[in-house]
């Protein structure tokens, strides 16, 4: 089995180069920003309803994104070679971000309307988290996120353009 990441430009505008990922492998400084989504938006609560007995290898500040198909080209492929792969729920992840989008007073209050709240979003996020083995035999969800908690070799990795 495959994962996919993305070639794009990072969030600060930098572009990663595909060389400079097939040189030095995929990892949360390589890989671009496109993926920090529901873990990364609301940092604090993330850790404040991080389930206590978690392995400390599942540390978002050095997971970065990946998909279960190619997004559109260019992108990298590579084998599933972790354990250390793990999968939430991508609904709940845009309900987070909708919660960015309704800072008070701007006007888009609207989109958190029957919501649940971003307390309660985040304790569903986490126990949405499952390993991909589990996530691939059972699809308790429709949209998973997926987050690799440790580099992918550059042997690995090919570019797909």
């Amino acid at each position: 089995m495959f994962l996919y990441h993305m070639v794009i430009h990072n969030n600060n505008g930098e572009n990663i180069s595909p060389q400079r990922v097939l040189k030095e492998g995929l990892n949360h400084k390589t890989a671009t920003g496109w993926y920090s989504r529901g873990a990364n938006f609301f940092p604090q609560l993330t850790e404040r309803f991080r389930p206590v007995n978690l392995p400390k290898w599942i540390d978002f500040k050095v997971a970065f994104g990946a998909d279960l198909e190619p997004f559109e080209i260019p992108y990298f492929r590579f084998p599933v070679s972790s354990d250390k792969i793990l999968v939430f729920n991508f609904d709940i992840s845009s309900d987070l971000f909708a919660h960015i989008e309704a800072i008070p007073g701007g006007g888009k209050e609207y989109l958190v309307e029957g919501l649940p709240s971003k307390e309660e979003l985040m304790k569903e996020y986490w126990e949405s988290m499952t390993n991909l083995a589990d996530y691939l035999k059972y699809k308790p969800f429709n949209n998973p996120e997926v987050y690799i908690f440790e580099p992918v070799p550059p042997n690995l990795i090919v570019y797909i353009r």
